[in-house]
């Protein structure tokens, strides 16, 4: 099983773990007393654009905001942004609730990776393009959540294919484009449940 598969989080129980060797435990502060925060584990492999995919993936799965800070926090270093024309920003909506929870509210960077996500019923395909640039490096990572078989696959404009790969749960893909064009994106379900797919660019 690929390194990506321990970034499921692995949420602790409130008191599981004692203060003084946990250090999203509570803390004292002028006196008084602040929550601990759920430790969770954060994605390291090396590729920023893997980490991030995972990263977001993780934080769809979880319901309470507190919860999801700290995949925020992450997401907010590496100054992931959403992707030109992408229809929902589910990181913009917990960036609100993170901000309403925190003293100090996050705001807005140096553009970053950017990421989309995209709902893919079982046995149906969902395809994006993107432009890229010639010359310059491509590079696409693309996390699965849900029980979805999702296959993914990238062509340029003539149909000819630059990379396909089985998102187990996540891939990668980078390239160097010869022309500046359009490449197309392709998700394809091959299972019998549906998948959420979240897709980060660079």
């Amino acid at each position: 099983m690929k390194r990506l598969a321990m970034t499921s989080l692995a949420i602790l129980a409130a008191g599981c773990a004692a203060a003084g060797n946990d250090p999203l435990a509570a803390q004292s502060v002028s006196g008084q007393s602040v929550a601990a925060r759920p430790a969770v584990l954060l994605p390291s492999t090396g590729n920023p654009l893997l980490d991030a995919a995972a990263l977001l993936a993780a934080a769809d799965s979880i319901a309470q905001p507190e919860q999801r800070a700290p995949l925020i926090e992450r997401l907010d270093a590496m100054n992931v942004q959403l992707a030109e024309g992408a229809p929902d920003d589910p990181l913009g909506e917990w960036r609100s609730q993170h901000r309403a929870n925190e003293s100090n509210p996050w705001r807005g960077r140096t553009l970053g990776p950017a990421y989309r996500r995209a709902s893919v019923a079982a046995g149906q395909r969902v395809r994006i393009e993107q432009i890229f640039f010639a010359g310059q490096r491509a590079q696409i990572a693309a996390q699965a959540s849900g029980g979805g078989q999702v296959a993914l696959a990238i062509a340029n404009p003539r149909a000819e294919a630059v990379c396909q790969k089985q998102l187990s749960p996540n891939a990668s893909c980078d390239w160097l484009p010869i022309y500046t064009e359009r490449f197309s994106i392709e998700l394809e379900n091959r299972g019998r449940e549906p998948a959420s797919v979240y897709i980060v660019i660079r």
